[in-house]
């Protein structure tokens, strides 16, 4: 961890990894690391993941990060923004990305451009409070500037609030959330990967109403704490 003496903001970088978080103080820093060792999504002791990396569960959560509730809810979240600022989870080879953590590179493609680009979710969602994301011009080799917020709104159009889905159904409602949440975690820890699979399914996978999906799955997120 390191401090901005000017501004008493530290930053955390996790091992293994380039990208730094802001933090207000020292112990919320500290607790950012911790959660991260205890989600999965880094290893202290460990090198850095290899390129080829192991199949998952579902491919919409990166093999690396467990499928905890708060794993659960970020991913959501995050992917339905990405859906949102017309970025697509997926390689070069047509595969799906899943999401990696917040701190972690992202392989997406852009929307409106057509090239694979590797970003940031710490990036993408904003900071302090406005969600914002960086950078601004979305990045190299892109159209031009002024052009890209026609191109996202006439590619993304308005979302619906309910799941328009045939074949799967998605929830966007917080008490059905709720319950999917709680089946998943009871699955979980006993390690029923047959029926935590459709389970994530109906939390994570593609939907058009995926925006009022993650606006609910906010509700489940912990409380920030008051400043002193």
């Amino acid at each position: 961890m390191t401090s901005t003496a000017s501004t008493g903001e530290w930053y955390a970088r996790p091992h293994g990894h380039t990208e730094e978080s802001r933090h207000d103080d020292k112990d919320a820093a500290a607790s950012h690391l911790v959660d991260l060792v205890d989600s999965g999504a880094t290893d202290p002791a460990a090198a850095p993941a290899p390129a080829a990396a192991v199949e998952g569960i579902v491919p919409w959560l990166a093999p690396r990060l467990k499928p905890t509730r708060r794993n659960i809810l970020s991913a959501g979240i995050a992917l339905a923004r990405v859906a949102e600022l017309a970025w697509l989870p997926e390689d070069e080879d047509g595969n799906t990305t899943g999401y990696p953590g917040s701190d972690n590179p992202w392989m997406l493609k852009c929307c409106l451009s057509g090239h694979y680009v590797m970003r940031w979710w710490s990036h993408l969602r904003g900071r302090n409070g406005d969600n914002t994301p960086r950078p601004v011009w979305r990045h190299e080799g892109c159209i031009p500037y002024e052009d890209q917020a026609a191109k996202v709104a006439a590619l993304v159009g308005e979302p619906p609030r309910v799941c328009p889905c045939q074949e799967a159904t998605h929830p966007s409602a917080v008490e059905d959330i709720g319950k999917l949440l709680d089946q998943a975690e009871r699955a979980r820890k006993a390690d029923d990967i047959g029926t935590l699979r459709p389970l994530l399914t109906q939390l994570l996978a593609p939907c058009p109403a995926s925006s009022a999906r993650a606006e609910s799955m906010k509700t489940f997120l912990p409380k920030p704490k008051p400043k002193n």
